[in-house]
């Protein structure tokens, strides 16, 4: 009878509790909950949150975390709008979805563990997109070429630009590929400039200029703008951002169509960018974590 008893607890203790079951137990009478001092309504948003912790899932739909936690949808709609206006949550109005926000990242290790750098930024860029009608990206050096890592659109058709992750943008000549240049060691800048100066031929000479100029930016203001590049009609303005271990560098960039986006305006998202860099660098500073390669995604 022992060790039917004793094989019975071990069973329990080897099946996992859904957040659905714990949250039930959380609530039902016991000292925790009998306490004067306990509240409710706070615990309840903790365990929202612990709900994306406990899931296989990155994205959440509100029905998704009402069944998990057990509480009635309108309830949770509250909790979440809270949570989202706090940060701590990011609502995707295309997959109509929630899931963590950067924010979490202070609340603990275990919280900061799942993030990298993209999904550090995401949240940030997409708020540039759709507050200032333009496509925001991070890349990385792929080459020859920038690769687009993560993507934000703005929610304005007209100012997409016809970029997604995984696309391709030269170096030479674009706000982007200056960025991703700007802290390259003189020895590989100097490969890749041989490279650059084979395909691009006689037009090496004045985009090595226009490289130039915005080292130039980069050093005085923090940020370099690009007028009609890439594109003839694009302008853009980025920014470079490396990992803690200076093994990776980034670019946080804004375009748009040359005529949406003047020169007043690329300067303004130039500080805004450099806001987010600053924010992001001294976030993973305070919790002494490097940044990590984004991935695609």
């Amino acid at each position: 009878m022992t060790d039917h008893a004793e094989t019975g607890s071990f069973a329990e203790m080897q099946t996992p509790k859904s957040p659905r079951d714990i949250a039930r137990e959380r609530f039902e009478a016991g000292h925790v909950a009998q306490d004067r001092h306990f509240v409710k309504a706070l615990a309840r948003g903790l365990m929202i949150l612990e709900t994306f912790a406990n899931s296989d899932v990155v994205w959440m739909h509100v029905s998704e975390i009402a069944e998990m936690v057990g509480l009635p949808k309108p309830t949770v709609v509250r909790f979440l709008r809270s949570l989202e206006h706090l940060g701590h949550l990011y609502y995707s109005s295309n997959r109509r979805q929630y899931r963590l926000g950067a924010p979490v990242l202070t609340l603990g290790f275990a919280a900061r563990l799942p993030f990298t750098l993209g999904e550090m930024l995401r949240p940030e860029l997409q708020h540039l997109a759709d507050t200032y009608n333009v496509h925001a990206s991070l890349a990385k050096r792929d080459r020859l070429d920038a690769l687009e890592m993560v993507v934000c659109h703005s929610a304005s058709t007209l100012m997409t630009l016809k970029l997604d992750v995984g696309s391709r943008l030269p170096l030479a000549g674009t706000a982007t590929g200056t960025a991703l240049l700007a802290h390259l060691p003189e020895k590989e800048r100097d490969f890749i400039y041989h490279k650059l100066r084979e395909r691009h031929g006689d037009n090496w000479n004045r985009l090595l200029e226009r490289i130039n100029a915005g080292f130039n930016e980069v050093e005085d203001r923090g940020f370099v703008t690009a007028y009609r590049s890439w594109a003839t009609d694009i302008n853009g303005v980025s920014v470079p951002i490396r990992s803690l271990d200076g093994a990776s560098t980034y670019a946080l960039t804004c375009g748009a169509p040359a005529a949406l986006l003047p020169p007043e305006k690329q300067h303004l998202l130039g500080y805004k960018l450099l806001e987010i860099k600053r924010r992001i660098e001294g976030l993973t500073q305070r919790n002494g974590r490097a940044i990590d390669d984004p991935g695609v995604a």
